[in-house]
């Protein structure tokens, strides 16, 4: 089975932030710095000056709902994640994934290692999307940025894409099995075959000599991992700064700022109307 090591920690990363509004009474100053209900995500990305890092969000829609309880394979708990998708923020805009929503031409799934550039307007509902966090393990955003290109490809420079580095559309045909309940439809963590826009994520990082998922037993990529790394291994990383040189920007204790609108998964059903 496959699951996250404890870290040795003894409490959480203070350098998480959570964004959510203590019960308690707002002033007009408290109402410009902290969320309305109906905060949108990009609003607040916009709020917490979020323009790079390592973005993850949690669905609420069907396809999301079963890859949240999918993680709970990397739980010790076993309860659901609150995440569904990973990805690198360009801006508080735009972000490099690899989603599961098929749209367009289906060919430019091959050509772009299964890549898209992913408008956060489509992320924007916090009914569709309650969870959002961004989490910065590096100072170095160009360096991660030129790996993603790499891997996806880089068009305007007429350079393809790496599969040989990592296959994506590969790793989408389990998750998509999974999600439709077509053919074996066996949960691909339990299989050792992690969430494609994690595995983008981590290759990426990996790249640049940061490690982002040092609990995980195994290399299987999820978005749990990559939060349970930055919420409780930070001594992991404190050891990995020191033992290099201090002006090496690669490497930090992980630090962001996340917002959890849903703490138990649940699916948000279509309407009968």
């Amino acid at each position: 089975m496959l699951s996250i090591r404890q870290s040795s920690a003894a409490k959480a990363n203070k350098a998480l932030v959570d964004t959510k509004p203590k019960a308690q009474a707002r002033s007009k100053a408290a109402a410009r710095t902290k969320p309305d209900r109906d905060e949108t995500n990009s609003a607040w990305l916009k709020r917490v000056g979020a323009t790079d890092g390592v973005i993850l969000l949690g669905g609420a829609g069907i396809s999301h709902f079963r890859i949240r309880v999918a993680q709970s394979h990397a739980r010790a708990d076993l309860r659901p994640s609150r995440w569904s998708i990973a990805g690198v923020l360009l801006d508080y805009k735009t972000f490099l994934s690899v989603p599961l929503e098929l749209c367009g031409e289906s060919s430019e799934i091959a050509l772009g290692n299964g890549v898209k550039t992913c408008s956060i307007v489509d992320y924007d509902d916090p009914a569709k999307f309650p969870n959002i966090a961004v989490i910065r393990f590096t100072k170095d955003a160009d360096k991660i940025l030129t790996n993603a290109k790499l891997i996806a490809g880089d068009r305007e420079r007429n350079t393809p894409a790496q599969r040989g580095i990592i296959d994506l559309p590969a790793m989408m045909l389990p998750w998509l099995s999974y999600i439709w309940i077509a053919g074996k439809a066996s949960n691909p963590l339990a299989e050792g075959l992690g969430l494609p826009s994690a595995a983008f994520v981590e290759t990426v990082y990996g790249m640049a000599g940061i490690e982002l998922s040092p609990g995980l037993a195994s290399s299987t990529s999820c978005p749990e991992a990559i939060w349970q790394s930055a919420k409780y291994w930070q001594d992991f990383y404190e050891a990995a700064a020191v033992s290099v040189n201090e002006q090496d920007a690669a490497h930090q204790i992980p630090s962001g700022k996340f917002l959890i609108r849903q703490d138990t998964a649940a699916p948000t059903w279509p309407s009968d109307g």
